[in-house]
């Protein structure tokens, strides 16, 4: 994972570490800058974590140098990131219960109109949000759509991501714009392309997100 994707979440110190113990664990010759790069912090910091760990004994330094060091995590070091693991675990289980509150008028929807093989427009947090949601619901997508050529062809989720040209010959019951900031822009760019049935999200006056046809609009 890495943090820098994130923008409104804010790292706590617990997260960082748990991040850079991860990835010591993975990669025992992993560099600093990679270190800097996954838990968030500035290259100068990561030093001061790792004389930390190693003060608490959760690595050990093996190395001459920065160029040939590796960090071996001690059975004390296994133990904190499985504690810190599982406290992460926990309050992503609560996150993911929160977003489940927020999305219900939108599973409600499909549930009712009997949406089974729906694409996601918007290959983004949303679509990975609302991916992980309607599976939990039995509604399985069959693919992304996203107007950048850089994530089109590629897999998202297990999932293939379509430009909107081809994905207009799918088999597909209804289009969700996963994407709020670029709704507008990608309704239009889904109707000039062909695609039919497609939704939107609103975000109704008690805060929950509701999805709208299009053509109701």
């Amino acid at each position: 994972m890495n943090i820098n994707e994130f923008s409104f979440l804010n790292p706590s110190p617990d997260f960082r570490e748990m991040s850079i113990l991860r990835a010591v664990t993975k990669n025992p010759a992993i560099s600093q800058q990679r270190l800097s790069q996954i838990s968030g912090v500035v290259p100068s910091m990561i030093n001061r974590y790792l004389n930390d760990f190693e003060s608490k004994g959760y690595i050990k330094k093996i190395g001459e140098n920065r160029r040939n060091m590796k960090y071996i995590l001690t059975e004390t070091g296994k133990f904190r990131l499985q504690f810190l693991t599982i406290s992460y675990l926990r309050e992503i289980a609560k996150l993911y219960s929160q977003s489940r509150e927020i999305f219900g008028k939108v599973l409600d929807k499909l549930l009712l109109e009997e949406y089974k093989k729906p694409l996601l427009y918007g290959a983004g947090i949303i679509g990975s949000i609302l991916f992980d949601i309607l599976r939990t619901e039995g509604i399985e997508p069959i693919g992304y759509v996203d107007d950048s050529e850089t994530k089109q062809g590629n897999m998202f989720h297990g999932l293939h991501v379509y430009c909107p040209e081809e994905a207009k010959n799918l088999q597909y019951d209804v289009v969700i714009v996963s994407s709020f900031r670029h709704a507008d822009n990608i309704v239009k760019n889904a109707t000039q392309a062909g695609l039919k049935n497609i939704m939107i999200f609103a975000i109704s006056e008690t805060g929950e997100v509701e999805l709208q046809n299009v053509k109701e609009l």
